[in-house]
C-alpha cells in the first residue's frame, strides 16, 4: 500500500470523525437528558457564578441535594460588600445556616430564595428538566462518553433555574452516555456566566437540622 493511498484513508477516516452530519441530533439528546433528569432523586451539585448578578448574590455553591428539596452544603455569599463563606441545612421547612464565627441561625425555608434556592435544580416545573426541554436551536458540538450541545434558553425558562435572567442565554450542556446532564454553562447577555456542575447522581443523602 502507498503512501499516498495510506495518507488519503487517513484522511477519509479524520473527515468522517468530525463531520458534524455524523453527530447526534442536539435537540433529540437534549430531549432524552430532559426526560432522564425528571427521574434524578439526588444529586450532589456545584454552582459558579462569574460576574455580578444583582438577584444571586452566591458566588459559588457545593452541596447536596433531593428531589424534596432537602439541601445541604457550603457557599459564598456577597453580603454587604463582603464575600462570605457560609454552612447551610434547608430541611423540614426550615433554612439553618452559619458565617466564619458563631452558631446556626434558622428562618424559613423561603429565605433561600433570596440568596439562591437549590431546590430549584431538580424540580421538574423550573429545574434543569426544564431548561433541557425548552432549549432551542439546538447544534450537537462534539460527541462521546459524553456529548456537548449548545442551545438557547428562553430567558422566563432560564430565570426559574437562576433568579434575575430576563433574556434568552446561549447555554452549554455537557450529556453523558445515561443520558444525564453533567452541566449546563449559561452566558448571560451582560458577560456574566453561571456554571452548575452535577455528580452523584441518585447517590444516597441525608439531610438533618443541625443540633
Amino acid at each position: 500500500m502507498s503512501a499516498r493511498w495510506l495518507s488519503v484513508c487517513a484522511l477519509a477516516l479524520l473527515t468522517s470523525c468530525t463531520s458534524g452530519g455524523d453527530l447526534p441530533d442536539g435537540a433529540t439528546l437534549l430531549s432524552k437528558s430532559a426526560e432522564s433528569m425528571r427521574s434524578v432523586k439526588t444529586v450532589h451539585f456545584t454552582i459558579k457564578v462569574d460576574g455580578e448578578l444583582p438577584d444571586v448574590p452566591v458566588k459559588d455553591a457545593d452541596g447536596d441535594l433531593t428531589a424534596t428539596g432537602e439541601s445541604k452544603g457550603t457557599a459564598k455569599v456577597t453580603f454587604g460588600g463582603q464575600l462570605l463563606s457560609v454552612e447551610y441545612v434547608l430541611t423540614g421547612g426550615n433554612l439553618h445556616f452559619k458565617g466564619p464565627t458563631g452558631g446556626y441561625t434558622t428562618l424559613p425555608a423561603a429565605f433561600a430564595g433570596q440568596v439562591y434556592d437549590p431546590s430549584a435544580i431538580l424540580n421538574p416545573d423550573k429545574g434543569v428538566a426544564k431548561v433541557l426541554a425548552s432549549a432551542k436551536d439546538a447544534r450537537t458540538k462534539s460527541s462521546g462518553d459524553v456529548s456537548v450541545v449548545e442551545a438557547t434558553v428562553p430567558g422566563d425558562v432560564a430565570a426559574g433555574l437562576v433568579p434575575g435572567i430576563s433574556a434568552d442565554v446561549k447555554s452549554t450542556f455537557s450529556i453523558g452516555g445515561d443520558d444525564k446532564l453533567k452541566s449546563a454553562l449559561f452566558e448571560l447577555p451582560g458577560g456574566q456566566k453561571v456554571d452548575i456542575g452535577l455528580t452523584d447522581l441518585d447517590k444516597p443523602v441525608t439531610v438533618t437540622a443541625p443540633a
